[in-house]
């Protein structure tokens, strides 16, 4: 076994300068896409949001086209918390949002209270027809760039707090947020929820875990509204002599109907982090492992679909094709899989499996976990990989429990090095947390939750391809 620390990764911004903060990175240097014709500088934005939180939001988004204080952080340790910079044209964003009345849609309290003593699962359900109904009409005024809906406090979804650090919450399984998404699918825009503790600062009941700092809000509310606008903040550099790589997570989920079978889901991006999702084929539960898995036919009519899909919104094909997988690889889905890389002439492929529960732990020293980008050679084909831990630029570890490591199998040939720089770089490309910090790689780590939305939907449904829409 042999343990080293791999170098932090770099991402690219404006004019092809690097760091490795995203926040700092925008600070000094301005979204990767600054210089594009195409960049949004205008964010026209609609509004869906209860009678009495219209107000108050729009007084917050006012405040957040200035600078706001990062928190107060220890000496050596001001990297963690960077000021927001403020969020308009004269802003290294060089974009603002554009509010219109009349592009504003109002609950009213009547409305809300039509909901009250009905089931909690009704509530989640008719709440989200409401909501859905008034977005549908902002996105045919063809006038919005993105439509901000706001929950009512009273549609606050529950969640398993019970989480280890860096893992998503896992929501109820009917929940307004899911419901909302999957019926919003079909729009030209995409939707931002907002909660009203984003603005208010007040932690809401019920919630064990610590709000973040309101600089620290708006920088991930204001990035994600910037790449769901169709704004680039940063994406993972490449140079002229690297392959152009396209980057697949394969999960799985199982409709509301409950049987047996569940359908695959392929997300796919490129190292400028443009995202699509694309619905595979039915799955089986393996009797060996209890996990779903694929035929032979469907992992490869999968693969061949997830790449022609990329090549529809790219307008070329891949020289390298990574996929990540969070269950085993069957020999089966392995020829599958090789099939559609053969019939798409891709010479360069990794098959990489990502186990979120890893046995073993790493201790070092002193009182600070494992630095991040630790890795741990087990075997040939096995690594142990920190992507959360004790980080150089803070100084500090800046999680709450004690961080797990991912564990890395080789599948097909392929160098585990490549694989970990992979995951740690997928690891920086979350625009709703922009952070550098992030447990999964984003080719799985919102996997479940686009699952969550789209088994509300029948099998047939046109839904939007666009990863903007589901994050």
């Amino acid at each position: 076994m042999r343990a080293r620390v791999l170098s932090e990764p770099l991402l690219e911004f404006r004019a092809g300068n690097r760091h490795v903060d995203p926040r700092l990175g925008l600070l000094r240097y301005g979204p990767a896409d600054a210089d594009a014709t195409t960049r949004p500088t205008q964010v026209r934005v609609g509004v869906v949001a209860p009678a009495d939180s219209v107000g108050a939001m729009r007084e917050w988004f006012e405040r957040c086209r200035n600078p706001i204080p990062g928190k107060q952080a220890k000496p050596g340790q001001e990297n963690m918390h960077p000021n927001f910079p403020g969020f308009g044209l004269g802003t290294p964003f060089g974009a603002e949002l554009c509010f219109d009345s009349s592009l504003t849609r109002e609950i009213s309290d009547r409305q809300m209270r039509r909901f009250e003593g009905q089931a909690t699962g009704r509530i989640a359900r008719d709440a989200a027809e409401l909501y859905a109904d008034h977005a549908r009409s902002l996105d045919e005024t063809g006038r919005c760039s993105i439509i901000v809906c706001v929950r009512p406090p009273e549609m606050l979804d529950p969640v398993d707090e019970d989480v280890e650090e860096g893992e998503e919450p896992r929501r109820a399984a009917e929940n307004f947020h899911d419901l909302l998404k999957a019926q919003t699918l079909g729009l030209g825009r995409p939707l931002q929820l907002l909660r009203p503790e984003t603005w208010t600062g007040k932690q809401p009941k019920g919630r064990d875990r610590p709000l973040q700092d309101e600089a620290t809000r708006a920088w991930n509310l204001h990035t994600a509204i910037y790449y769901k606008a169709g704004g680039s903040p940063w994406r993972l550099p490449r140079d002229s002599t690297d392959l152009s790589s396209c980057f697949i997570g394969l999960s799985f989920f199982r409709p509301l109907e409950g049987d047996q079978l569940h359908t695959a889901l392929a997300q796919i991006f490129n190292e400028r982090g443009d995202g699509v999702v694309v619905r595979g084929r039915t799955a089986h539960v393996s009797k060996i492992d209890r996990q779903p898995h694929l035929t032979r036919d469907d992992a490869s009519i999968t693969l061949r679909e997830a790449l022609a899909e990329f090549r529809r919104v790219h307008g070329h094909d891949p020289a390298r094709v990574v996929i990540h997988k969070t269950s085993r690889f069957e020999p089966r889905e392995i020829e599958g899989f090789e099939a559609a890389l053969d019939a798409a002439r891709v010479e360069h492929a990794e098959m990489i499996w990502i186990q979120r529960k890893a046995g073993p732990k790493l201790f070092r020293e002193g009182q600070l976990p494992p630095l991040r980008c630790t890795m741990l050679d087990l075997d040939s084909n096995t690594a142990m990989l920190y992507t959360r831990g004790s980080v150089e630029f803070f100084r500090t570890y800046p999680g709450m429990y004690v961080p797990q490591p991912l564990l890395l199998r080789a599948t097909r040939s392929g160098s585990l090095h490549t694989a970990a720089v992979d995951v740690l770089g997928l690891s920086k490309m979350n625009w709703n947390n922009a952070q550098l910090d992030e447990r999964d790689a984003l080719t799985l780590r919102t996997a479940d939750n686009v699952g969550d939305m789209l088994r509300h939907l029948a099998a047939g449904s046109t839904v939007a391809t666009r990863y903007a829409f589901y994050m």
